[in-house]
């Protein structure tokens, strides 16, 4: 049974990629905005189980929506998706263990679809 992810991101362009990268494997959800993110999250409670997000959005960062929805991801593991270095508050983020890996831009699909399928099956 394939399991089902969350992309957030405020690009259209990389949902559409990564969309299309990982549809054979997982079943693939996608959001341009943490507002509508938060909408799926809450309605697939249960049925989610990985978050992948940007983490650089208007509304809010990746870390916040992770932060708002604590309740609704627990036990799902999240990831982060940056083109930036590292900040204080990934960092952060990284070492209490809300959030799994980060993934750079430009992404290595091979390597993030094993480590996501390590974390899924």
């Amino acid at each position: 049974m394939k399991r089902t992810i969350l992309f957030v991101d405020d690009e259209e362009i990389n949902l559409f990629v990564l969309s299309r990268r990982f549809e054979e494997d997982f079943n693939v959800l996608t959001s341009n905005s943490a507002l509508e993110a938060m909408e799926i999250i809450k309605s697939q409670k249960g049925q989610l189980h990985a978050l992948i997000s940007d983490v650089k959005m208007p509304e809010m960062t990746g870390i916040q929506l992770i932060d708002e929805l604590k309740d609704y991801l627990e036990g799902v593991p999240c990831f982060l998706l940056t083109g930036y270095d590292h900040h204080e508050a990934v960092e952060e983020a990284l070492a209490t263990k809300k959030v799994e890996l980060l993934f750079r831009k430009p992404f290595d699909y091979n390597e993030m679809n094993k480590v996501l399928k390590s974390y899924l099956y």
